[in-house]
């Protein structure tokens, strides 16, 4: 398959590279030049520089691929904010529509969906749930990327993904007692959804917008991963819930 990656050379990126160049001929693309080890390691694959916030420039990266992956994200600035985490995904539908693409995985944080209404009270939130972003920059113009997707999925025979992460660490970091958010995954594991998800048959999906919670099995629950599990076949390999268990009594009574 042919994979159009935007926004490939942020903190995602490298992983998802890893997880599915082996299975697929990737074009890799963003507005800053990749790590050297990506370029290095992977140059029987196609590198391009693509701003996502210019349609032209997204329509004639997507053309001969089968599928994008939307890794594009601005976070603090106000306007480019807007420009690539909304208008990003419009120009992405459009071309997909343009090249007649059939899949397309979008990305974004859990508050897309989970924001402060939800998070700060409720338990077992599930990515179906109607969305509250809330009213942080970053929430609303991924949220308002979100619709964008939905809308045109529904309006298109294209089949949208939308994947949504919180906190990211590397294996590493996975240290028993260490707390954190209870919305945690691994890297490999957040880049082997990507893997999934470009490899299950779309009309097994149940519709043409699906929204998945991408994390770890975290024991406190608040969060549930259980549809990635059930739809794309999502299975971490690393041990998140560690971080919450305690040390020995002993060695907690020590100096």
């Amino acid at each position: 398959m042919n994979v159009l990656l935007l926004g490939a050379n942020g903190y995602m990126g490298p992983h998802v590279v890893r997880a599915i160049a082996a299975e697929h001929r990737l074009r890799i693309t963003d507005i800053h030049s990749p790590p050297d080890e990506i370029r290095q390691r992977y140059g029987n694959h196609e590198f391009r520089e693509v701003d996502v916030t210019d349609p032209d420039q997204v329509l004639r990266a997507a053309e001969g691929m089968d599928a994008i992956v939307n890794l594009a994200v601005v976070r603090r600035d106000p306007v480019l904010a807007f420009r690539v985490n909304t208008l990003g995904c419009l120009h992405v539908m459009r071309a997909a529509v343009r090249h007649g693409i059939r899949r397309v995985i979008n990305t974004g944080p859990h508050f897309t969906v989970a924001g402060p209404t939800y998070e700060g009270v409720d338990f077992a939130i599930s990515p179906d749930a109607p969305p509250h972003p809330g009213t942080g920059l970053y929430p609303l113009s991924k949220s308002l990327g979100h619709e964008i997707c939905r809308i045109w999925a529904e309006a298109h025979e294209i089949y949208v993904q939308e994947y949504l992460f919180y906190s990211l660490q590397d294996t590493a970091q996975l240290r028993p007692g260490a707390g954190g958010v209870p919305f945690v995954v691994s890297w490999r594991d957040a880049a082997e959804a990507f893997r999934r998800g470009l490899a299950i048959e779309l009309e097994k999906l149940p519709s043409r917008f699906e929204v998945f919670f991408i994390l770890g099995d975290a024991p406190q629950g608040q969060f549930r991963n259980d549809k990635a599990k059930r739809i794309l076949g999502f299975r971490p390999r690393d041990e998140v819930a560690l971080l919450w268990r305690r040390t020995d009594d002993r060695e907690r009574r020590e100096p």
